[in-house]
């Protein structure tokens, strides 16, 4: 029956994915139909239509690239599983003092866009770690005509996709979804991703290179492109599909979909908090939702619990939090809610026998920084890195090093 149902679930989820890249606009979505060996630098071309817009060529990484610089996972920028199949683009968003220049990457859609409708534009980014700049201005634009500059300078456009924060997306390791929707005027069937803003109205942070790398940063922002779509809302599954920011107002954060809570998990629960545009919670329900916590927690419980006695386990060369383990995160987070003067610094461990997988220390304590942060603990309390082997707990038991400990600041 367990295995009926899990068969039930998956083809479930294969016909909701067919049913969205049927109604997607965008030709050759994740980049995966190549014709030919990737061989050198700036081949988008090979899958077609995908092309650079301006003078400048892109990037096309592939598990199957003749030239190991252009390779899935591991290439000349870094380390990065596909989203989707095993293909993605490169852009880069920012250069510093135009040592390096900017890419701008387009395509054709299959069909213009009907006046009137409603449509949700959307694509998925994710840092590459030989960066040494994060950018804002992460973008898409949607026009009639085609664009083409036929120079290398940066093209001025309309950003009709883009976080609406606008924030610096420094997460490596980690696709994000950039979406937004879009009421079409009529006609249009270009889509361009690229940042159209002067390098004066451009954010930038500086970001280190991860001990788990050698050799130089470049000079620029770059980050990896997959997974690329221009649906009509009305064809999404799930409304929420379009919904990747918090907006102040318009977002809930539902953190616990249950209503009968036992009286025992209550004081554990997660809550529902109205988040701001930043991110943060909303003081009306904070105030709300922490009297209410802070009345289901004891005081000999607060005096008992010490985050730095918990360890959360993973699966082998795993990084996403096992269901087993998200009673731990609840209570810290609860914790870290309860007392907001607190640090936590998040610790990634890995065993050798997960060396195929490059910083798995630090992507496991991303996630379980990413799942408190979820569950509504202010980012400024959480810091987080990767131990990776330096520290394991038995060498002789690997299943004992997979795992993320805590230490409080």
């Amino acid at each position: 029956m367990k295995k009926f149902i899990l068969s039930l679930i998956a083809i479930s989820t294969s016909l909701i994915i067919y049913a969205q890249s049927e109604h997607n606009l965008v030709p050759n979505p994740s980049f995966e139909e190549v014709d030919g060996k990737i061989k050198s630098a700036g081949q988008v071309t090979l899958a077609t239509p995908w092309k650079a817009v301006n003078m400048q060529p892109v990037d096309l990484y592939s598990a199957d690239a003749k030239n190991d610089e252009f390779g899935v996972p591991e290439n000349k920028y870094g380390e990065e599983k596909a989203k989707t199949g095993n293909n993605y683009a490169g852009v880069a968003f920012y250069g510093y003092r135009g040592r390096m220049p900017r890419t701008y990457l387009g395509t054709k859609l299959t069909n213009p866009l009907i006046a009137g409708k409603e449509y949700c534009l959307k694509f998925h980014v994710s840092m590459s770690d030989r960066s040494k700049y994060a950018s804002n201005n992460i973008s898409m634009n949607i026009s009639k005509e085609e664009i083409v500059e036929m120079s290398e300078q940066n093209l001025s456009l309309e950003p009709h996709a883009q976080s609406y924060t606008n924030k610096v997306f420094d997460q490596q390791f980690l696709w994000e979804p950039i979406c937004r929707t879009y009421t079409a005027k009529g006609g249009e069937q270009f889509i361009v991703i690229g940042n159209f803003k002067t390098d004066e109205e451009t954010t930038t942070e500086t970001v280190r290179l991860s001990r788990e790398f050698s050799g130089r940063q470049e000079y620029n922002a770059y980050y990896y492109i997959d997974d690329v779509s221009v649906i009509a809302v009305e064809k999404l599954s799930n409304p929420k599909d379009c919904m990747c920011d918090n907006i102040a107002g318009g977002a809930m954060k539902v953190e616990y979909k249950e209503f009968g809570t036992e009286e025992s998990q209550r004081a554990s629960a997660k809550k529902t908090y109205l988040v701001n545009s930043d991110g943060t919670k909303a003081e009306s329900t904070i105030n709300k939702n922490e009297a209410a916590s802070t009345a289901a927690a004891t005081e000999d419980n607060k005096a008992e619990y010490n985050p730095e006695n918990i360890e959360v386990m993973f699966a082998a060369k795993k990084f996403d939090l096992a269901s087993a383990e998200t009673s731990k995160i609840d209570e810290l987070a609860d914790y870290l809610k309860a007392n907001p003067d607190k640090k936590v610094e998040v610790r990634g461990h890995c065993d050798p026998s997960e060396s195929a997988v490059k910083i798995l220390g630090k992507r496991r304590a991303f996630m379980i920084k990413k799942e408190l942060v979820d569950r509504g603990v202010n980012d400024s309390q959480i810091s987080y890195i990767g131990i990776e082997t330096a520290e394991p707990k038995d060498k002789s038991k690997p299943a004992l090093n997979q795992r993320v400990t805590f230490a409080i600041k």
